[in-house]
């Protein structure tokens, strides 16, 4: 009966303590991740910091360099209350421990007193001869067996118990090491954080001085997005009717798939939620949909995909298999590049190479691109994904970082 509750605490302790490193390595990895980003953050503000061109996405991606940093504090905390908890944990069992081992070494003295003052042998066996007969003589030496049987089990614990004393103090001293670099770090970022404050206040007081300009710039970019937007609908509900011209059970503003088209179709389907990022670093600039600017909150915006930041030079790459139907280029020389995954269409726009031709076969993770940077240093991908004649939100459809 005590073995097997030895063994459950044994078996309660160690799926603790695996719970525990598993939540431990959770935290370091979203740790790592959101640092990546705001590394990025930082790469994009050295780029664009002294350009006033580009004070509205200064102020956005401080804004979102502050979230992220909150993210890494919350974290840190976490992590600090987790090693404080564990400290507690391991202290008040060596303690446990330490106080078990004065107690077993206070009876292991005692009995080696007692076998001191009986050691010779004369003595053990006017012992055995005393014996009032035979059975009594016989369970004093199952008697004498049992105690040294006793007296090395008392010794063996004492070494186990002082072992894993030993080791528990090794923890206690890595964890306290732990705790003092995690409580470093958190210091390092509320800094960060302050400093970051800061610039996004006084950035946002050159954006309020000059709202007017400000409001005036992003409208014109607006028309200009509704424009190409416009454009983009067209040219789709152009495709559909020349896949559907002469097709019996066609669908108005629908393609008219083959069973290989429809087979593709399923399949990108299929894979919503876990399409691969069409860049391999960045992150997202700009949601999508219908949303307040990030800066200046009087005006509405309209996104009809996701913008994602990226370091300069970064390559592009296609979501899907699929053909690639359509490269456009825009009257300042940007180039766009559209694949067809049967009735859905995955745009890439913003980009100053392309490395595909119309007509070409592309693969999962094919390099089609390069994005452009501009002047300001900002290296921005639109990524557009079209249903039919509809835009849906790409960031439900890639996987989640």
């Amino acid at each position: 009966m005590k073995k097997h509750c030895l063994l459950f605490i044994v078996f309660v302790l160690c799926f603790a303590f695996a719970k525990a490193q598993t939540s431990k390595a959770a935290l370091e990895r979203r740790k790592a991740e959101i640092q990546k980003e705001i590394n990025q953050f930082d790469r994009l503000l050295k780029s664009v910091r002294k350009e006033e061109k580009t004070m509205v996405l200064l102020v956005e991606t401080i804004d979102k360099k502050i979230a992220r940093t909150q993210e890494i504090i919350n974290i840190t905390n976490k992590q600090a209350n987790n090693l404080t908890r564990n400290i507690k944990a391991n202290t008040a069992q060596i303690k446990k421990l330490q106080e078990e081992i004065k107690s077993l070494k206070a009876e292991y003295a005692e009995m080696i007193v007692k076998a001191y003052k009986s050691q010779n042998d004369q003595s053990r066996l006017m012992f055995l001869l005393s014996s009032e007969n035979f059975l009594q003589a016989y369970k004093r030496v199952q008697y004498l067996q049992s105690y040294a049987n006793y007296r090395k089990k008392q010794a063996e614990e004492i070494t186990v118990k002082s072992d894993a004393l030993s080791e528990k103090n090794k923890l206690l001293a890595q964890e306290k090491e732990e705790k003092n670099k995690v409580i470093a770090l958190n210091k390092k970022q509320r800094a960060a954080l302050k400093d970051d404050k800061i610039e996004q206040e006084n950035l946002l007081a050159v954006v309020r001085a000059n709202e007017k300009e400000y409001a005036a710039d992003i409208k014109e970019k607006a028309k200009e997005r509704n424009k190409i937007d416009r454009e983009l609908r067209a040219l789709i509900a152009a495709d559909i009717k020349a896949s559907n011209k002469g097709k019996t059970g066609a669908v108005a503003n629908k393609f008219f798939l083959t069973p290989e088209a429809k087979i593709l179709a399923n399949n990108f389907k299929s894979n919503k939620g876990k399409l691969p990022w069409p860049v391999e670093e960045g992150f997202v600039s700009r949601r999508y949909g219908r949303q307040p600017h990030p800066v200046v909150r009087s005006l509405t915006i309209e996104s009809n995909g996701i913008r994602l930041q990226s370091p300069a030079g970064a390559k592009v790459r296609a979501v899907f298999e699929g053909e690639v139907i359509r490269i456009t280029k825009s009257r300042y020389g940007i180039l766009a590049v559209h694949i067809r995954h049967g009735n859905y269409t995955s745009i890439y726009d913003n980009l100053k190479i392309v490395s595909v031709e119309k007509g070409d076969k592309v693969n999962t993770k094919d390099i089609i691109g390069e994005i452009f940077t501009s002047n300001s240093g900002e290296t921005e991908l639109k990524f557009v994904l079209m249903q039919d004649t509809e835009t849906v939100d790409p960031a439900s459809w890639i996987a989640r970082k």
